[in-house]
């Protein structure tokens, strides 16, 4: 069975495979990628349509991409001026959002100093600088330094809780902020849309953003990840918590637990 026989075989979503060969041509290298198939070499260069390019560094960074412009897990509004990007990785969301709406202004968040310097070397090679600007930054329940551990796939990094040790873990130092904070310091009297995928740190974001300050973001999109139990969270208490901000839960992605809410 040849390669690309292979890939067809073992892809579930054949429509995608159409959309993938319309975003780039690289598709069959990204779908190998993606299911895993042979050794793609990294980083890969990932031409874009009409123009662009993004580079991605590991498989795990290839899902991403694919997860974000050709499976199209989030969405977008027309009327989305402010945006903000947490846990950016290495820029597929804000690169595609970028192109989507090119009026708006993103700004994008990401802790991890390799990961960061990806995700500015993503957004200078589509010359995006005037308006997405990235910062290296946690979104946190409180502002100052946490820990995120080394031995990670990029897009699984997380915020070590602040109340336990690293176990021998090697880590690194990263500064975190909260929503109140950011709000505050990057001059952002509304938000549109707030997208969030940061790895379990959801949680002690919202959970800890006074509903004053919820107010002034109009949409949220988050991924939600299962967390220690001893923390006492729980998806009933969250969704209660947002609703009593002012939210409406308007999708819901079982696939891969993405939540969209609008404020009401």
């Amino acid at each position: 069975m040849s390669a690309l026989s292979a890939v067809v075989k073992g892809f579930t979503r054949p429509h995608e495979l159409v959309i993938a060969r319309w975003q780039t041509p690289v598709a069959r290298e990204l779908v190998a990628s993606y299911l895993n198939i042979g050794a793609p070499h990294f980083p890969l260069e990932i031409p874009l349509r009409h123009k662009g390019l993004v580079h991605v560094f590991s498989r795990g960074e290839a899902k991403v991409f694919w997860q974000i412009f050709i499976h199209g897990c989030y969405r977008l509004w027309a009327d989305c001026r402010t945006i903000v990007d947490a846990g950016a990785n290495i820029g597929m969301f804000s690169v595609w959002a970028a192109r989507q709406l090119p009026e708006s202004r993103i700004l994008t968040l990401e802790p991890y100093p390799e990961t960061f310097a990806r995700l500015q070397h993503n957004l200078e090679i589509n010359q995006f600088g005037s308006r997405v600007e990235a910062v290296q930054l946690a979104l946190a329940a409180q502002s100052g330094e946490r820990l995120m551990p080394v031995e990670a796939e990029s897009q699984r990094r997380n915020l070590i809780p602040a109340d336990l040790q690293n176990d021998g873990v090697t880590v690194v130092k990263v500064p975190s902020i909260t929503i109140a904070e950011l709000i505050d310091r990057y001059k952002l009297t509304q938000i549109d849309l707030l997208k969030m995928d940061i790895e379990g740190s959801e949680w002690e974001v919202l959970h800890s953003t006074p509903p004053s300050v919820l107010h002034s973001i109009r949409r949220i999109q988050f991924e939600y990840h299962e967390v220690h139990a001893r923390f006492g969270y729980s998806r009933d208490k969250l969704f209660e918590y947002l609703r009593s901000a002012g939210y409406r839960l308007t999708h819901l992605s079982r696939r891969r637990a993405r939540y969209r809410y609008c404020h009401c």
